[in-house]
């Protein structure tokens, strides 16, 4: 390998794919068309009216809210009661429990009515009562717990059972006059639901503005998606009020838009050359039919002129169209590759003495070790290795020299194709692989050519996992390093450099 200053540039790596929708004609019966359905409104399916995102994500976080705010105010209002109970039996346990200690009944008869701080009530087994010192009480209940509603309040009674020496069996109750604590809990639990109200006011007027700002860049999308057409494929999304996830969002829109667009502008040009390349032939063909029209009827020269042009003419369109044809299969995704195991090396050694029998004044040079082999199709890939060595001869002055090498590298079988011809500008090695793309449309013109055999040859490396490498100065020459992957039938991808 010449050890000379060179630079090199990665002129293409990577798969090549591209997917098409899989579409598929429904059967029918002749005579007949299916019925469409009408649009409906807001682009719904069917009478089921839609609701919209924002207005479901705020639904959404009203019952979150009106389901934590319940659970909030259950555990204040329980919270408030227990502590409100506790305090009223940690104050009265002392006098109950004096009174439990008693072991006499009369004892106990005589503590309930001589208590003053505590309204209580002595109850026998049949729930008689034996003792009191409430008298507002006539009647009580068999709950452990209950409450009663009375002229100067609420009250809240606890029953106790108390086990007599014999055994007897006795309840003690004591009422609580519970009226200032129940409305406290009735103000909290009002002050609870005023605050749900206001919540949801402003979740759900609040909420919803924000909501909508939030989706603007959704709304934005639409408008312009709707909008979209061949003329106005620079429409993009404004991402200034975008954050987060939308941020992403609308920058990979963006992002698609501009694949789009670049893809559009790609294609307008291909199809552009590829009008102007057959302009060219076309015009030909029609210049010389129009001259034979005139004169070459009776003058046997011009006759011969127009053929031997016509011809030249005709060849030229049908290589054009074949190549046109080659890439448009590659791109609709039907290029079909016929792959089996094959000797590089033999391929290499029929290449080399192919070139060596075009007599065009250059030196070839070889070194190409036996028995490296791969798996691809043999055919396609010493039709990008032709494409290589005619760029290699077609640019290099006829005293020049055309190397060809084969190595291994990394599993790797390296074919390389170097000459000491006029070489590839800097600024042009990034493009020298585009379709129709030339380095020089005066030096081309004069060499021939329509600037799509290095597209071709790229698809065919790419389509067998390989990838390409160009080194080059100007007027030192170029060298190409074709990376075909050593496989066993499976294929491999591309790696990057």
């Amino acid at each position: 390998m010449s050890t000379r200053n060179s630079e090199e540039t990665r002129a293409a790596s990577g798969n090549e794919q591209t997917n098409r929708p899989d579409q598929r004609e429904q059967p029918g019966q002749p005579g007949q068309t299916r019925p469409t359905s009408p649009p409906t409104p807001g682009g719904a399916i069917g009478d089921k009216p839609r609701m919209s995102l924002a207005s479901r994500i705020t639904s959404s976080y009203n019952r979150m809210l009106i389901l934590c705010m319940s659970i909030g105010l259950f555990i204040m209002l329980a919270a408030t009661a227990w502590f409100d109970y506790s305090g009223l039996v940690r104050e009265a346990k002392p006098t109950l429990d004096q009174i439990k200690g008693m072991r006499r009944l009369e004892d106990m008869a005589a503590a309930v009515n001589a208590a003053e701080d505590l309204s209580l009530v002595l109850l026998d087994e049949e729930y008689v009562i034996l003792a009191s010192n409430f008298p507002q009480i006539r009647t009580v209940s068999y709950s452990p717990v209950y409450f009663l509603r009375m002229e100067d309040g609420t009250y809240m009674a606890r029953s106790g059972r108390v086990d007599l020496p014999g055994g007897h069996r006795v309840y003690l109750q004591v009422f609580f006059h519970v009226s200032w604590q129940l409305k406290k809990l009735l103000f909290l639990c009002g002050a609870g639901v005023l605050m749900f109200g206001a919540s949801l006011a402003v979740i759900g007027l609040r909420g919803r503005l924000v909501t909508r700002k939030t989706f603007g860049v959704i709304d934005e999308m639409i408008s312009k998606a709707s909008s979209i057409s061949s003329q106005n494929l620079n429409l993009r999304l404004n991402v200034s009020d975008a954050t987060d996830e939308l941020l992403k969002f609308a920058l990979t829109f963006n992002r698609m838009m501009d694949r789009i667009e670049k893809a559009y502008e790609k294609q307008n040009q291909f199809v552009s050359d590829a009008s102007h390349e057959l302009r060219t032939p076309i015009s030909v063909i029609q210049g010389y039919a129009g001259m034979l029209e005139r004169w070459g009827k009776e003058d046997r020269e011009i006759l011969d002129e127009a053929i031997s042009a016509i011809k030249k003419e005709s060849v030229n369109m049908q290589d054009l169209v074949e190549k046109l044809l080659f890439i448009a299969r590659n791109d609709q995704g039907s290029l079909l590759l016929v792959k089996e195991h094959f000797n590089l090396s033999d391929m290499m050694e029929e290449l080399v003495k192919e070139t060596r029998m075009l007599n065009t004044g250059h030196e070839i040079k070889s070194n190409v070790p036996p028995g490296i082999k791969i798996y691809g199709d043999a055919a396609r890939i010493k039709q990008a290795l032709r494409i290589f060595a005619d760029n290699a001869l077609k640019f290099t002055p006829p005293d020049g020299t055309v190397t060809f090498r084969l190595d291994q590298d990394d599993g790797y079988a390296v074919a390389v194709v170097e000459d000491t011809g006029v070489g590839i500008p800097e600024k042009d090695l990034p493009r020298i692989f585009d379709r129709f793309y030339r380095v020089d449309a005066a030096r081309e013109r004069n060499t021939g050519g329509h600037g799509l055999g290095l597209s071709i040859a790229r698809i065919i490396i790419l389509r067998h996992g390989g990838r390409i490498r160009i080194a080059s100065r100007e007027g030192e020459g170029t060298r190409f390093f074709i990376y075909l992957p050593i496989g066993d039938g499976v294929e491999s991808q591309p790696q990057e450099d």
